[in-house]
């Protein structure tokens, strides 16, 4: 079979079953392992491979950055340039205002349909073929390409040097391209088809230089006395299979026409790169320009290209391509109207931690009619836009105890200029997990600390939170009377609450009034200066907080277009952000400072109108260091690490009377996690050092106690649910905090190094466990000792 007929025939064969007949038929045997060479030349290669992402979205992701590696490589090679000498761009942001003219390589500079047609010319592509229940996926792009000599020292190793010293490229551990092939199908199968970039380098020996490589990358099963399996490539006699040809059909043949998918296999590209793979395992199988870019968005927050995804299968749509920029440039509209977050956002802030550097990041907060599988939720590390990690999914309600912005809250820390050595600490090789190391400890707690005081998350959770009591008060005002008239009933009960605590119905506070910043502040200075001068005193251990105002808008020192910058001098800031006309700044005392010691500080804010009108504005403070607090104790004496409610009290302050609200069927999915029917009463923090409970009504328990009651009783069986769980409920609550402390207002220690494993000790989540298991019971419990002995 000629080699050229033999791609083909792979390259579009869409099950990998099909794919075992085309090797027979071509004298491929899968056994020959004559024809087969291990992948980066060596067997024992399976705990590389096997050591890559645990997720099949990150494995696909680092395919489409190694793409986009490849495509400034190109770039760059067509300017002549050599990417490794001095004058080469050092970031990636860098090389795509450079090379592409792209205003700070930030794709949101530029406008929809032009990150469209940046992803057409790139030929940076994602296509859905093959069947919808078993999909497989080409990743395309027009990048450097290789020789057929050359894939054995770059698609086809593992561990060397290729990107180490190119500043501008996002690979650098010459292993994350393998991380898809545990996810192919049974067999693995991947097939890689290139060819070098005209202007790209070559060797002068390589008589390849012009050809189409293409190889099948496969798993081998264990045999002759391996003991694990190995990762194989096609290469009869040590060589990739080639043909000459001026292109290759990868590309569809357009983006489609409503009800009509494009066709696949029908455009040429002239070079680059083309991967191939099969029965790709992959939740995200439905149309490829809705969950597929849903699930890739999720790891590509601010790519530094676009891509584009392009359905092929036969589904029935308006359309079939759709862009991916990334979640930052697609927040806003064109015009800069906000679209898909809250007024406000996105917001931006910094921390500067220990040795780490500075560490930017944003922060949104979805617009609650946004579907919150549809846009990423959480707090991640990123690095060139990449997610290389995030923190526990319930780290919004666990940690900063927003429960009313758990599904919609999104924090993305840019990591790109950590100091190179912490970082390679910070992150795992794989890209999808954090090492929990003590400088992970350190940026966790000091970014949790300042989420948790972030005054536009707080006034949002609090306003989502009226919003959700008010609409559940609206039937449930008879509630009040009922739960009062069952304290008063019993003095046991009424001793889990404060002395004469009634049910406070407020649902906390109204709308907060709008901010309209200026483009251009016109004052920037401390709030509240005394006349002479600002002096904060601060623990040589703690830090200390300063407030600053200003009319500035919240974008004014992130935004792309003339941003505003912020400079401390000494660099003592240990984290900062704006909000709403408000900056809050924590000092830290210096290396080696001592007690006693004074620290002068200027806060220096310009922008290109403030160097026109008089120059930039000047804040001045002063630092006294005093002598170290020494850290209060647990209720039992030990030491504890935040603080606590009193010295070796062993007393936890009782909880204020709960709000009690009603949720039916038609409202499970609005919440995170939705409910089921077996959820039956679900505490939510308040964000004010209290509790909501949300009572599910149409649990699958209480509507068979229902069903069961006489017409008479079912009011009765209702009543006994409700209050019957919620006392149990609060019960629970109140033993955990005489127990542990309170872990509402941060006295309960929790360990860093437990933030990512699962393991803290939550109160709520035990509660709404336990919940489920009593509604089973409660009903009958209460009837029997209602009714009294048989």
């Amino acid at each position: 079979m000629e080699t050229e007929a033999l791609f083909y025939r792979l390259l579009t064969a869409e099950d990998e079953n099909k794919v075992d007949s085309i090797l027979a038929d071509a004298g491929y045997l899968l056994d020959d392992e004559s024809l087969w060479q291990p992948l980066g030349g060596y067997e024992n290669n399976f705990s590389t491979v096997g050591n890559q992402q645990a997720d099949p979205t990150g494995a696909l992701v680092d395919k489409i950055i190694n793409g986009i590696d490849a495509v400034l490589m190109a770039e760059c090679f067509s300017r002549g340039i050599s990417p490794e000498a001095s004058g080469t761009p050092q970031t990636m942001a860098e090389a795509v205002e450079r090379f592409l003219g792209i205003k700070g390589g930030r794709l949101e500079s530029i406008d929809a349909r032009q990150r469209s047609h940046l992803a057409e010319r790139l030929q940076l592509r994602v296509v859905a073929v093959g069947s919808k229940a078993d999909p497989c996926y080409l990743v395309i792009d027009g990048g450097e390409g290789q020789t057929p000599e050359a894939f054995p020292d770059t698609f086809l190793s593992l561990n060397k040097s290729n990107k180490l010293r190119i500043p501008f490229v996002q690979g650098k551990f010459n292993a994350g391209g393998t991380g898809v092939l545990q996810f192919c199908g049974t067999r693995n199968y991947q097939l890689i088809v290139s060819r070098r970039h005209p202007k790209a380098p070559k060797k002068v020996a390589d008589t390849t230089s012009n050809a189409w490589g293409f190889t099948l990358v496969r798993r081998m099963p264990p045999s002759k006395g391996r003991r694990s399996s190995m990762y194989v490539y096609l290469a009869p006699g040590g060589h990739v299979l080639k043909f000459d040809a001026p292109g290759i059909q990868v590309l569809p043949d357009g983006d489609g026409r409503p009800n009509q998918p494009p066709q696949p296999y029908k455009r040429p590209i002239e070079y680059g790169t083309c991967v191939k793979l099969y029965n790709y395992r992959w939740k995200a199988k439905a149309m490829a320009t809705t969950e597929a870019r849903y699930e890739l968005e999720r790891y590509l927050h601010s790519p530094c290209l676009t891509i584009r995804v392009t359905e092929t299968r036969d589904y029935q749509a308006n359309y079939y391509s759709t862009t991916i920029a990334g979640v930052w440039a697609t927040m806003k509209t064109e015009d800069g109207g906000e679209t898909k977050v809250e007024p406000g956002f996105p917001a931006y802030a910094e921390l500067n931690v220990g040795n780490a550097g500075r560490l930017p990041y944003h922060i949104a907060v979805f617009s609650e009619d946004v579907v919150k599988r549809h846009v990423p939720n959480g707090v991640f590390f990123t690095v060139n836009g990449q997610v290389h990690g995030r923190l526990p999914q319930d780290f919004t309600k666990t940690h900063l105890k927003f429960d009313y912005l758990s599904g919609h809250l999104l924090v993305s820390v840019d990591c790109t200029n950590m100091d190179g050595r912490i970082r390679e600490d910070f992150f795992m090789a794989s890209r999808d997990r954090i090492r929990q190391n003590e400088a992970y400890e350190e940026v966790v707690e000091q970014l949790e600390e300042e989420l948790k005081n972030h005054q536009g998350l707080r006034v949002l959770n609090a306003a989502r939170r009226r919003k959700e009591i008010e609409r559940a008060l609206d039937a449930e005002r008879s509630s009040v009377e009922a739960f009062q008239h069952l304290l008063r009933s019993d003095p046991t009960l009424a001793g889990l609450f404060s002395t004469g605590m009634q049910l406070v119905t407020s649902t906390g506070p109204g709308e907060p009034p709008e901010f309209k910043g200026r483009r251009f502040p016109t004052y920037f200075r401390l709030v509240k200066e005394p006349d002479d001068g600002l002096v904060k005193h601060c623990p040589i251990n703690r830090t200390c907080r300063v407030e600053f105002e200003t009319d500035a808008e919240n974008d004014y020192f992130t935004r792309i277009d003339s941003p505003g910058s912020i400079t401390f001098d000494p660099n003592v800031c240990q984290s900062w952000h704006l909000w709403n006309g408000c900056m809050t700044a924590r000092f830290r005392p210096p290396g080696g400072a001592k007690t006693g010691d004074k620290v002068r500080i200027r806060v220096t804010v310009e922008d290109v109108e403030s160097q026109i009108k008089g120059g930039p504005f000047v804040c001045k403070l002063q630092i006294v260091m005093d002598k170290p607090i020494e850290r209060p104790s647990e209720p039992g004496g030990t030491s504890r690490a935040k603080g606590g409610t009193g010295e070796g009290s062993g007393f936890a302050p009782r909880l204020a009377v709960p709000q009690i609200l009603e949720v039916r069927k038609e409202q499970w999915s609005s919440d995170d996690p939705p409910y089921t029917a077996f959820d039956a009463l679900r505490v939510k923090r308040n964000g004010e050092n209290g509790y909501d409970f949300y009572l599910n009504i149409d649990n699958t328990f209480l509507l068979t106690e229902l069903a069961r009651a006489r017409d008479d009783e079912k009011e009765l069986v209702k009543y006994w649910f409700k209050y019957g769980l919620a006392l149990c409920a609060l019960g629970m609550l109140q033993q955990h905090r005489l127990t542990h402390g309170d872990e509402t207002n941060g006295s309960q220690e929790i360990e860093k190094s437990e933030i990512g494993n699962g393991a803290i000790d939550d109160s709520v989540e035990i509660v709404n466990q336990a919940m489920a298991g009593l509604a089973r019971v409660i009903v009958p419990i209460v009837r029997r000792l209602y009714r009294g002995p048989a």
